[in-house]
């Protein structure tokens, strides 16, 4: 790629192309508020960005400082080549991102309209209306008004209101609305904070006790009445599951491997998880976990399903050993 050192846009379009810029991109000038960026081809820039709108008609494309776009962020439906921003999103308009390649975050997004396609997110998004399709995100989903999500991996999310399509993984016990969920047609809420993430990242027998455990959006929710009188619906495994108690959580791995991965920007090296059943080391950071929430989406991985019999005769045991 060029490097450029220095920016002059005299245009008022930065068109970047095959670039690699080394220097920030932010106005020097009042002048230069209302500049707007277009990424034709490959491209890097090394510093933060400010741009009235971001363009991005063919990739890949890599950010390293944050990124703000005063009016939007938006690009090529038919780019299939990856988008990765390391640093925090954000927008006073609309970021809308629906192409088919894969994009990565490294740290929240903020904007009034969030729309993903193919992301895998390391933090949080806050939107007033947030859409996902086919998206991992490790952190929350904050909706101040609207959250649509479809085929999914979502840590927990909080909503007014909320549709899910297809099948929506949770990574925490709970989520919370508003209105009681909008649960489509074979959509499915399923729970798998006590699977065990980290044997079926390495191809390894997935202990007995772990498992995926299947949200029933009428049983498994609890309204709450605030003190302003808001209701909010509450749906959780989080006071249903015995076999918690009888798990060794640090086995499991997985606030690790959510943690290696969330915080990959800001570790000052990387972290092995251990050797998988072929052999090989498998080094965590955002785009191993992330296509390991993929193929869980995808069905290529499939988590055990926590059945949740228990006897009690290995609760007495259990807690007679403590």
């Amino acid at each position: 790629m060029n490097e450029l050192k220095e920016i002059r846009i005299d245009s008022g379009v930065l068109v970047l192309d095959g670039h690699r810029v080394i220097s920030p991109v932010i106005p020097r000038t009042y002048k230069d508020i209302d500049n707007d960026i277009l990424v034709k081809g490959e491209a890097m820039i090394d510093g933060a960005v400010y741009s009235r709108k971001l363009e991005i008609e063919n990739g890949p494309l890599t950010i390293c400082g944050a990124l703000y776009c005063n009016s939007s962020c938006s690009s090529n439906p038919n780019n299939r080549n990856k988008l990765f921003f390391h640093r925090a999103v954000a927008s006073s308009g609309r970021i809308e991102l629906y192409d088919e390649g894969d994009k990565y975050f490294g740290a929240d997004i903020n904007a009034q309209v969030v729309g993903l396609k193919n992301a895998v997110v390391a933090a949080n998004i806050f939107a007033s209306e947030i859409i996902l399709e086919n998206c991992v995100v490790l952190g929350g989903v904050f909706a101040g008004k609207n959250l649509k999500a479809t085929n999914s991996v979502i840590g927990t999310f909080n909503a007014p209101f909320a549709e899910i399509n297809q099948q929506i993984y949770m990574l925490y016990p709970s989520v919370f609305t508003v209105e009681p969920l909008k649960v489509n047609d074979g959509a499915k809420l399923i729970n798998i904070s006590l699977a065990d993430w980290g044997s079926l990242m390495l191809g390894k027998e997935e202990d007995p006790l772990s498992g995926a455990i299947i949200v029933d959006p009428e049983n498994d929710c609890q309204t709450t009445t605030l003190e302003d009188q808001t209701l909010w619906q509450s749906y959780s495994v989080a006071g249903k599951v015995l076999t918690a108690d009888l798990m060794d959580l640090r086995k499991l791995r997985n606030h690790f491997i959510l943690s290696t991965a969330s915080l990959q920007e800001q570790l000052v090296k990387s972290y092995e998880l251990g050797k998988t059943a072929d052999g090989k080391d498998l080094v965590l950071d955002l785009e191993t976990v992330g296509q390991f929430f993929r193929d869980i989406l995808s069905g290529k991985t499939v988590p055990r399903t926590l059945d949740g019999t228990i006897s009690f005769e290995e609760l007495k045991n259990h807690y007679t050993e403590i």
